[in-house]
């Protein structure tokens, strides 16, 4: 390498004439490629469980498949924490579902009742009016409190009645362990969710018309009205959308804070159809929230692949009712039924488990849940029960255990034994050819780069490729030179 080096400044001190042009091209292409391979680098860097776990710094979190509810990492996902502005996800929601963006929003001095002064408001004046659709603007961007209000009233008239359906909503989707005491998220110590449950209000948050347009507006104007005579503009704080860690693919978000709950922030985002919500709570620096969010959204998008499973593969699966027994119910499977993997496994490392939910005998139909975990984990310190997603079965023939007993009816009980094939999963559960079972080298089995080829290669080479450049620069600039003044051999 010193060899080299000395062969080219010898070089170029024999052409004084072109050396400092020469330097300065050279300088410049160097620079550009460092700065593609530091570009490669940095883009295309996959995020391990373990990094995620190292570096998570939110007191709790979640990111879970916006499609299926599938839990991909979660941390403290159930302990109860206060959202703060995040609260306005739910307002926003029942304005969308039950409200009519057209319609007109009166400000009322009861509306301010409980607001704190130190909290972000729109400044409405009692007796203002202005359109649904500017209230849950001002709502989303600048986190008005009053605004949260007005809706509250215009939707059901009286605060109080809002909540409570706020909270109603809230149990509906599955959110039970939230209790919603306001509608803007200020403190109060019953005003309370965790991180799984404000994913499962986003996740049917962000499938809501208009919700993700609303929530992930970078600015937003709101006309005279008719008290006040200049237009208000809004402008989004969340750094996520307008500012250091803009993401690419975000669909919508929205940031929290108070001195009691500290920041929290939840994201939605979606690339290569695959649709991503992420929750982080109590962040204690502004910036943490981000980080968190950025990483947690790098390792669901690089580091799970989708697999699927045909209706013959899942007719395999034996049902399980309520008690965990299995049933005897003949059925057929009514759609198929896809989830995420980590990368590092394969599909038949997968252990499925139908539990019936709900049995609807005119429609003949089986609500089934299905709950899928990790055969080998030995390797993996991620989550190992990998989620729960709902899907629909059809039964060919359901079969009560009261109407067995009458004595005119043991003959038909009798053909049932057709399904007793369903045993027959025992092949598919038991793993051919499993990785050693080695936990003290789980970095070792995990892909902590996912580049093509090509990148990887191109990386690798990146100083020979620039000496290589430095040199062939130098031989032709000599060449021309030596075409230049007619001189070949040694100089006299």
């Amino acid at each position: 390498m010193t060899h080299i080096v000395r062969i080219i400044i010898k070089a170029l001190e024999r052409f004084k004439v072109d050396r400092y042009m020469i330097l300065r091209r050279l300088f410049c292409l160097v620079i550009a490629l460092l700065f593609l391979f530091l570009n490669i680098e940095i883009s295309g860097h996959a995020v391990s469980v373990f990094q995620v776990d190292e570096r998570l710094l939110s007191e709790s979190a979640i990111l879970i498949d916006g499609d299926t509810g599938q839990i991909l990492y979660e941390k403290n996902m159930h302990e109860l924490m206060r959202p703060a502005s995040i609260t306005k996800v739910m307002t926003v929601l029942l304005a969308l579902e039950l409200g009519d963006l057209e319609d007109t929003v009166t400000m009322t001095s009861s509306a301010w009742r409980g607001i704190d002064p130190t909290a972000a408001q729109l400044s409405l004046l009692a007796g203002e009016e202005i359109t649904l659709e500017d209230a849950v603007y001002a709502t989303a961007i600048l986190s008005a409190a009053d605004t949260s209000n007005a809706i509250a009233e215009h939707i059901s008239g009286t605060v109080s009645d809002f909540v409570k359906l706020m909270n109603e909503r809230a149990k509906e989707l599955g959110a039970l362990n939230t209790n919603f005491t306001n509608t803007h998220g200020m403190p109060n110590d019953n005003h309370l969710t965790t991180a799984y449950d404000m994913a499962l209000i986003t996740m049917a948050a962000i499938e809501t018309p208009g919700f993700n347009e609303i929530f992930s507006a970078r600015r937003y104007d709101i006309p005279p009205t008719n008290i006040r005579r200049s237009q208000r503009r809004l402008r989004n704080q969340n750094q996520m959308i307008t500012g250091d860690f803009v993401y690419r693919g975000l669909l919508s978000g929205k940031t929290g804070w108070t001195i009691s709950s500290q920041h929290t922030l939840f994201s939605a985002a979606e690339r290569d159809e695959r649709k991503l919500i992420c929750i982080v709570l109590k962040s204690r620096n502004a910036d943490d929230k981000y980080k968190d969010t950025t990483m947690l959204f790098d390792y669901g998008f690089n580091e799970f692949e989708s697999v699927s499973f045909s209706i013959e593969e899942l007719e395999n699966f034996s049902i399980l009712d309520e008690s965990g027994r299995e049933t005897v119910e003949d059925f057929t499977v009514h759609e198929a039924f896809t989830c995420l993997i980590p990368k590092v496994f394969s599909k038949d490392e997968i252990n499925i488990e139908y539990t019936i939910e709900s049995v609807d005998d005119a429609a003949e139909e089986l609500q089934v849940r299905i709950a899928f975990s990790l055969r080998t984990s030995a390797l993996w310190t991620g989550v190992t029960e990998l989620g729960e997603v709902t899907a629909t079965a059809r039964i060919i023939e359901h079969i009560d255990e009261e109407e067995d007993i009458p004595v005119e009816e043991p003959p038909e009980p009798e053909p049932e034994p057709a399904p007793e094939p369903t045993p027959e999963p025992l092949p598919v559960q038991t793993p051919v050819d499993e990785p050693p079972d080695d936990s003290t080298r789980p970095k070792e089995y995990y892909p902590q780069e996912t580049f093509p080829l090509w990148v990887q290669l191109l990386r690798d080479a990146g100083l020979f490729i620039v000496i290589f450049v430095i040199v062939m620069c130098v031989i032709i600039n000599k060449k021309r030179h030596l075409k230049r003044t007619g001189t070949r051999g040694k100089e006299p």
